[in-house]
Order: C-alpha cells, then sequence, then structure tokens
C-alpha cells in the first residue's frame, strides 16, 4: 500500500461520539441495476470512527468490480438473501444471519447469487470518505454505462478509500493520475 504524502487521511472528526444522525438515513440507488446502498448512520463508538450502511443487490447483480480498501476493514452480514462473496479470490456463500469481516486492504467483491433480492449490512472503520467516493461513483454511472474519465477521476480523489484491485497499485496510481487529468480538462471530473 502506499503511504506516501500525498495520500489523503480522515479521522470521521466533526462527527459525535454516539453517532451522526444528521442526514441519516439516506440511500443513493443506481437506476441502471436496481442497486442502492442507504447509509444509516457515521459516528464514532469504543472501537472508532465508523459508518453503517445496507446495501441492496436485485438477483443477479454484483456491486462491482473487484476493490479494495486500503484502510479501512468492512464487516457484512447477510440480511436477506444470498451473497457471494470472493476474498481474495476465493469464493464464499453468505446466508442470512451468517457475517464475515474483510480486512484493510483485501480484494473483495459481492454478487447476489440467490433468488431473492440481496439486503446486507456493512460496518465500515474506519469510514475515511467512502460514503463520498461512493456518491461520486453512483454518479458518474459506475454500475450501467460509466464515464470512465469520471471513474478515473473519482478513484485517484479518493484512493485512501477505495482502489480496484485488478491492477497494482504501481501501475493504477499513474494510469490514474493521468485520466482525471484528462476528466479534469474536458470538463468530466464530477467532483469538479
Amino acid at each position: 500500500m502506499d503511504t506516501g504524502p500525498d495520500e489523503r487521511l480522515s479521522t470521521g472528526a466533526g462527527h459525535s461520539p454516539r453517532g451522526d444522525t444528521r442526514g441519516y438515513p439516506n440511500t443513493i440507488e443506481d437506476l441502471s441495476t436496481g442497486a442502492s446502498i442507504t447509509f444509516l448512520e457515521r459516528g464514532v463508538d469504543e472501537q472508532g470512527a465508523y459508518l453503517l450502511m445496507d446495501g441492496v443487490l436485485p438477483v443477479g447483480i454484483n456491486s462491482g468490480p473487484a476493490r479494495l480498501h486500503p484502510q479501512a476493514e468492512a464487516r457484512s452480514e447477510v440480511i436477506a438473501g444470498q451473497a457471494e462473496v470472493t476474498v481474495r479470490g476465493e469464493r464464499r456463500v453468505v446466508r442470512p444471519g451468517d457475517s464475515l469481516t474483510i480486512a484493510a486492504g483485501e480484494a473483495h467483491s459481492i454478487r447476489n447469487g440467490g433468488d431473492d433480492t440481496l439486503r446486507i449490512r456493512t460496518t465500515l472503520r474506519p469510514p475515511g470518505e467512502f460514503e463520498a467516493a461512493t456518491r461520486a461513483l453512483y454518479a458518474a454511472g459506475a454500475g450501467g454505462r460509466p464515464d470512465v474519465l469520471a471513474v478515473a477521476a473519482v478513484l485517484f480523489q479518493f484512493r485512501a478509500d477505495i482502489r480496484l484491485s485488478g491492477l497494482p497499485w504501481l501501475v493504477q496510481r499513474p494510469l490514474l493520475r493521468a485520466l482525471a487529468g484528462i476528466a479534469r480538462r474536458l470538463g468530466r471530473d464530477p467532483l469538479k
């Protein structure tokens, strides 16, 4: 993991010790797939800063390409449906009541492998700017027909929070930097 001086770190400062419910819950939806994420709460407890969210995936839909969170651990529990979760290339079926923990830096993907809508509750610790990154990725059309330049700009901006796992970071970083620059010059950076 690159921890150079340009990496952004977020501590969750500005949130109440018991959890910030201002503006929560709030939902974003990918209209092209029907997938959604409801951000339930952001706060700090005895284990540190966290973001609590529910993800919904219709039958046969996945959560996007394999990715990793360089600095955050994700603990997920299936509420309804059946999840096919791949962690470090190893596929696992997770059913209602089952949970799993994905360590910081572990490549993972989630797919609804069942016959019903999948609902999965996840706590991300520390949350960094994952919520802002996800909102920007949804705005770039990440689930349907994404604007590749916009997605690259988002991934470069939020590189401390989310990265694609298919390319080594030493290759991905300069590529994302170049594509983000092109996106800015063409007015396709959703963050500007």
